[in-house]
């Protein structure tokens, strides 16, 4: 019987074909739908300032879709780079984010409204650095701790030069000054300490000198106490610092269980100021009642459920940390937005995600939606058992 014919000699070996990139599709859909539901209430709570103002009613309208438009380039280019390589970018994008919040003081560059000096514009927007400085920082941050992630615990070596890499940008953010932003992208860190294994004993060490620090910043400011204590009651000042609460309150009140219909409301009628932006949960409450309100809380929720199954499925430490960190912030930020709506939460100037007037905020979360489906096209069919402390994937 004649010997099979041996291999010739030299012979490359077949391509590795790598597998297509399969993208979480409900995460995607979800984004859609809350960007169009957005895009809706934005035309209903702006038509009116819009046409008094600019005689377009859909002036907020069209500025909204071109930020939807540059970051949905952002979200794509994030989405098809396979998100490891974010890691060799990180260094940066963080150091990026410090020349453009450095830029806000730039003379006829800067842009400064109620006293902040948060923005400089560019080609007729105004962008706001801190909304990038968020995401620019926790891919550095998420990479550091990668990186790191079997001495996770080595003070000297690790935490603290990770803790200065976080504190110059608050610095800056503080400054302008900024103290939602700045309390917002340092509790975001501290959960993703968490999130990456820190003691529980140290984040709670950590938090509390940070909430002490807060709190001595708040109340330094005369404008801040006031915010507090109209929290407190609303309705006692209702004429004052309390007004955008009692508005809100008395729109939500008057949208009832099925709402007085798109378009209807009275709120935006020049009684809740720009309220196309922070409380634009307040029209779609009046407008949608409570059945439009709860639908938008589910799509919230069915949006944390995603982006937490991409964590858990994430197939290192660096994809769960991104994941489960950029899910925090966007879903996070909803709550708090809502909460104020709600005056369960003392006002503070914070966009709904995928919802309010905004070019910053809306092109970086549109990025980060981006890593995330980046992240979801490597993630495994079952959870992966990850600890910084015993690291069981490089």
């Amino acid at each position: 019987m004649p010997n099979p014919p041996s291999p010739t000699r030299g012979a490359l070996p077949a391509p590795v074909v790598s597998p297509p990139r399969r993208y979480d599709v409900p995460l995607l859909v979800l984004t859609i739908g809350l960007l169009a539901f957005g895009l809706v209430m934005v035309w209903s709570a702006s038509a009116f300032v819009a046409q008094e103002n600019t005689d377009d009613s859909f002036h907020f309208v069209t500025r909204q879709l071109i930020a939807i438009g540059m970051g949905a380039a952002l979200g794509v280019a994030a989405a098809v780079t396979p998100y490891r390589k974010l890691q060799k970018v990180a260094p940066t994008l963080y150091f990026m984010s410090l020349v453009f919040l450095l830029a806000v003081w730039v003379p006829g560059l800067g842009h400064s409204a109620n006293g902040a000096q948060r923005w400089f514009g560019v080609g007729g927007f105004n962008f706001q650095p801190a909304e990038m400085t968020k995401v620019a920082l926790l891919i550095g941050l998420g990479a550091w701790l990668h990186r790191h992630r079997a001495n996770i615990h080595d003070f000297r070596t690790v935490l603290i030069p990770a803790g200065a890499a976080i504190t110059l940008p608050l610095l800056l953010v503080i400054v302008q000054p900024d103290f939602g932003s700045t309390a917002i992208i340092a509790l975001l860190c501290g959960i993703m300490l968490f999130f990456a294994g820190l003691r529980f004993s140290w984040i709670f060490g950590l938090g509390t000198v940070l909430l002490s620090v807060l709190a001595v910043v708040m109340i330094a400011e005369p404008y801040r106490r006031a915010r507090l204590l109209s929290f407190m009651d609303p309705f006692a000042d209702c004429a004052g610092d309390g007004y955008q609460v009692c508005q809100s309150l008395l729109a939500l009140h008057h949208g009832g269980l099925s709402g007085q219909g798109l378009g209807e409301g009275a709120a935006k009628l020049l009684y809740l100021p720009e309220p196309y932006n922070d409380f634009i949960a307040a029209v779609l409450g009046e407008e949608l009642g409570i059945v439009g309100f709860a639908a938008l809380t589910l799509l919230y929720v069915a949006f944390a459920w995603r982006g937490f199954t991409i964590a858990r499925r994430a197939p290192d430490l660096y994809g769960s940390l991104l994941a489960s960190t950029f899910t925090v912030m966007i879903v996070g930020q909803a709550v708090l937005n809502l909460g104020v709506v709600l005056s369960v939460v003392p006002n503070k100037g914070l966009v709904l995600p995928f919802m309010s007037y905004g070019a910053s905020a809306m092109m970086m979360n549109i990025a980060a939606v981006g890593i995330l489906l980046s992240v979801s096209a490597e993630m495994k069919d079952e959870p992966v058992a990850l600890a910084a402390s015993k690291p069981v994937l490089a």
